[in-house]
């Protein structure tokens, strides 16, 4: 495994960041921990890139330890921070230049590598603009294309697609792809599950500190007990059974079947607001309640 941890805990205080995260990371995936805000996927990562000490636990990355061997860890990765500063008066190119240099490309060598990541992340027609002059979407995609372009046997990416539009996202989320492709392993972290459904090869729920399911986007999906669901206002009489959810003044009632799931709404008489096939959120909001 390129990425492995059992029982790792990080405390802070009175607080555990981290209490029980159990997870491995196989060479040349892309690896999604995801969970809500303030469920460790921080921490996790912190620790995984030898920048905070576990206080019980192990984790290796590459087959080092991440405390014994924490120098032979940090020569194999690259790490983008969730917020990562640099100096605004460089431009795109620049950046990914400078970064490619530090790791001891020449600067020609420097300057092909850096257009191939920002044509890749959509940035070479901006690529002479200073930092301070881009939107925060886009310098945000400069900075992830400076650590992509960096060689490493693994990525660590805390929450790459913060403050990303749309159509940026994808740009990020194909270049991931793109990175483990060439071998690389990808390990990212985002409270967004479409984006774990998305890119992932693997999806490590993690919430209140512990991870609470693995698997790939497919098999999680596919042990769902539940195919398709429907979002409802509350209704006044009792769900009499009905599997389902509730989140806030909103309903989500599940069925394996369409014909099934329109049968219990006709039967419900209230307002439906969406039907469709349930995704990794509904997975998620299962493991966890």
């Amino acid at each position: 495994m390129t990425v492995e941890a059992e029982g790792l805990g990080k405390r802070f205080g009175e607080v555990w960041g981290v209490r029980e995260a159990t997870l491995s990371v196989e060479r040349g995936t892309v690896a999604v921990l995801a969970g809500p805000n303030g469920a460790g996927k921080t921490t996790t990562t912190r620790i995984l890139t030898t920048y905070y000490r576990p206080d019980k636990g192990w984790a290796r990355v590459c087959g080092f330890d991440v405390v014994k061997e924490y120098r032979e860890v940090r020569r194999r990765i690259a790490y983008l921070p969730q917020g990562y500063n640099v100096a605004n008066d460089l431009t795109p190119e620049e950046l990914v230049t400078a970064a490619l240099m530090m790791r001891g490309y020449s600067y020609f060598s420097a300057r092909r590598e850096a257009r191939r990541w920002l044509e890749e992340l959509g940035l070479w027609e901006i690529r002479n603009r200073r930092l301070w002059q881009l939107s925060g979407g886009e310098k945000r995609r400069a900075v992830v294309a400076s650590v992509l372009a960096e060689p490493a046997e693994v990525y660590f990416l805390d929450e790459p697609t913060t403050g990303i539009d749309v159509e940026g996202r994808y740009e990020v989320l194909k270049a991931v792809r793109k990175a483990a492709s060439g071998g690389a392993t990808v390990f990212m972290t985002t409270h967004n599950l479409s984006e774990a459904q998305l890119a992932a090869d693997r999806v490590i729920f993690i919430n209140s500190g512990r991870t609470v399911l693995t698997g790939s986007p497919a098999e999680l999906l596919e042990k769902f007990p539940w195919k398709y669901k429907a979002v409802i206002d509350s209704p006044s009489q009792e769900l009499r059974g009905f599997p389902h959810l509730s989140l806030g003044d909103k309903v989500v009632v599940y069925s394996s079947s369409r014909a099934e799931l329109y049968s219990i709404l006709e039967e419900l008489k209230v307002p439906v607001h969406a039907v469709r096939e349930v995704d990794l959120e509904d997975v998620y909001l299962h493991a966890v309640r």
